[in-house]
C-alpha cells in the first residue's frame, strides 16, 4: 500500500515554510537564490566573453585580414604573388597595404596617427560589409582625401570637408638638409568599426597617395588576404610553400594576437571557476537545510517507517526536497540569465540614463557596445553541473535520513 505513496507530495510539503521550520526555510530560500545567482551569473559572464572574443575578432580579421604576405620591392615577385592569390580558391579576397605612421596636425592640436593605405574598391568592400565597419554617407576617398575614425574626429574636433597637415618621419632631401614629409589632406569622410583603438588613431588615405607618402628602395606595400573558411590557413600556408615564390614573410593573425585572445580565454576560465563557488556554497546550504530538516522530522520518519515505507521511500522524499531546490534554482537562474544576455545592451543603456554614468567605457573595454553571444553548449555545460552539485548535495543527507531506526528515533523523542 504504502509502495506507491507520493513521496514527491511529502517531498514538496516540507518545503512549505512552518513555525517549526523557520530556520530550515530561510536556508532553503538562500540556497535556492544563491542556485539561481550562481547560474545566471555564470551564463551572463560566459556569453559576454563569447561575446568580446567574437566581436574582437570580427573587428581585427576586418581590418587587418587573416593572413599578410610581406616581400621585398620587386614587381616581378609582386605579380607572382597576386597571380598565385588569384588562383587559390581558398583566398575570398585580398587587398594590397600600405601601413606607417604619421603626425596629424590640425589648426588647434597634434596627434600621432597609424596610417593604412588602401584603394577606393577596397575600402568600399570594407564598408559594405557591416560587421567590419560603417562609413559616413558623406564620402569621398579621390586623391589627397582621407578617411577618418569616428573617436579621433570627435577627439580633434573636426569637420567633413576640413583640412589637416600629415608629418611623415620619413625625411626627403632638399638643399637645406633632410626634412620629414608635409601633406595637406582634406576630410572626405568617417569610419565607425565599433572598436576604439581603431576609431581613435586609424586614418584610410588613398592608396596611391599613401605610395607617394611611404615610396621607398623597399617594398612599402604588402597583401591583406581573407579567406572563405578560418581554418583554411595552414592549407594555403603549404601549398604556398611549395611554390617557388620567395623573399617574404607570412603574418598570421592567430600568432599576430595569440597572446591577447590566449589572456580574454584564461579569464574566461578564471570567471568560471570564481563563480562556480556559488553554486558550491549553494549546494553546501541545502546539505545544511537537509540536515536541520531530517533532525525536525524525525517523528515523521519514524511513522511513516512504521507504516510500511522501506529506506529507499525515505531517501527518496529528502532528495526531492534538496533536488527540487536545486532544480528549479537552475531552471530560474538558466532564464534568468539569458533574459539578461538577450537585452544586456537595453539593460545597460537603462542604468547608464539612470545613473548618468558611463558603465563601460570603450576607452578601457575596447568596444563601443557590450557585446554578448550565448553559447548553447556553455548553457548546457552549466546547468548540468549545477544539477549534478545539487542532486550530490541532496543525495548526502536523504541517504542518512533512510538508514535511521524508527525504534531509535522514538527512543530519542
Amino acid at each position: 500500500m504504502f509502495k506507491n505513496f507520493p513521496s514527491l507530495f511529502i517531498a514538496l510539503r516540507y518545503l512549505k515554510p512552518s513555525k517549526n521550520n523557520t530556520m530550515v526555510s530561510i536556508i532553503s530560500l538562500f540556497s535556492f537564490l544563491g542556485i539561481v545567482l550562481g547560474v545566471g551569473t555564470l551564463i551572463i559572464v560566459m556569453s559576454v566573453m563569447n561575446g568580446f572574443k567574437i566581436e574582437l575578432l570580427d573587428k581585427i580579421i576586418g581590418i587587418n585580414g587573416h593572413l599578410n604576405i610581406h616581400f621585398y620591392e620587386n614587381k616581378s615577385n609582386s605579380n607572382k604573388f597576386e597571380s598565385f592569390l588569384n588562383s587559390n580558391k581558398d583566398v575570398k579576397d585580398f587587398r594590397k597595404i600600405i601601413d606607417g605612421q604619421g603626425l596629424l596636425t590640425s589648426k588647434k592640436q597634434s596627434t600621432g596617427i597609424i596610417i593604412k593605405g588602401i584603394s577606393e574598391n577596397d575600402l568600399l568592400d570594407l564598408k559594405n560589409d557591416k560587421k567590419k565597419m560603417e562609413i559616413s554617407k558623406k564620402f569621398n576617398f579621390e586623391n589627397d582625401s582621407v578617411i577618418v575614425g569616428i573617436k579621433l574626429m570627435q577627439r580633434l574636433n573636426l569637420q567633413i570637408g576640413d583640412k589637416f597637415k600629415l608629418i611623415i618621419p620619413k625625411t626627403s632631401s632638399t638643399p637645406f638638409g633632410n626634412i620629414p614629409k608635409v601633406k595637406t589632406f582634406t576630410i572626405g569622410g568617417y569610419f565607425d568599426s565599433g572598436m576604439y583603438t581603431y576609431d581613435n588613431n586609424l586614418v584610410f588615405v588613398n592608396f596611391i597617395d599613401a605610395n607617394k607618402l611611404f615610396l621607398t628602395n623597399e617594398n612599402k606595400y604588402y597583401f591583406q588576404i581573407e579567406f572563405h573558411d578560418i581554418d583554411s590557413i595552414d592549407n594555403f600556408k603549404e601549398k604556398l610553400s611549395k611554390t617557388n615564390l620567395s623573399n617574404y614573410q607570412l603574418y598570421d593573425w592567430r600568432f599576430s594576437n595569440e597572446a591577447f585572445f590566449n589572456a580574454i580565454q584564461t579569464e574566461k576560465n578564471v570567471m568560471f571557476l570564481i563563480l562556480s563557488l556559488i553554486i558550491l556554497v549553494a549546494a553546501f546550504n541545502i546539505i545544511s537545510s537537509l540536515i536541520m530538516l531530517v533532525k525536525n522530522k524525525q517523528i515523521d520518519i519514524a511513522i511513516l517507517r512504521t507504516m510500511g515505507a522501506s529506506q529507499n521511500t525515505i531517501m527518496k522524499i529528502f532528495f526531492l526536497n534538496g533536488a527540487t531546490i536545486g532544480f528549479f534554482g537552475t531552471l530560474i537562474g538558466s532564464l534568468f540569465g539569458i533574459f539578461f544576455v538577450l537585452n544586456i545592451n537595453t539593460l545597460k543603456n537603462f542604468l547608464e540614463n539612470f545613473t548618468n554614468t558611463e558603465l563601460f567605457s570603450s576607452e578601457i573595454y575596447f568596444l563601443s557596445n557590450l557585446p554578448a553571444k550565448i553559447n548553447s553548449n556553455e548553457v548546457l555545460y552549466v546547468v548540468l553541473t549545477s544539477l549534478f552539485i545539487s542532486f550530490i548535495a541532496s543525495f548526502l543527507p536523504a541517504w542518512k535520513a533512510s538508514k535511521s531506526n524508527p525504534i531509535d528515533l522514538i527512543r530519542k523523542e
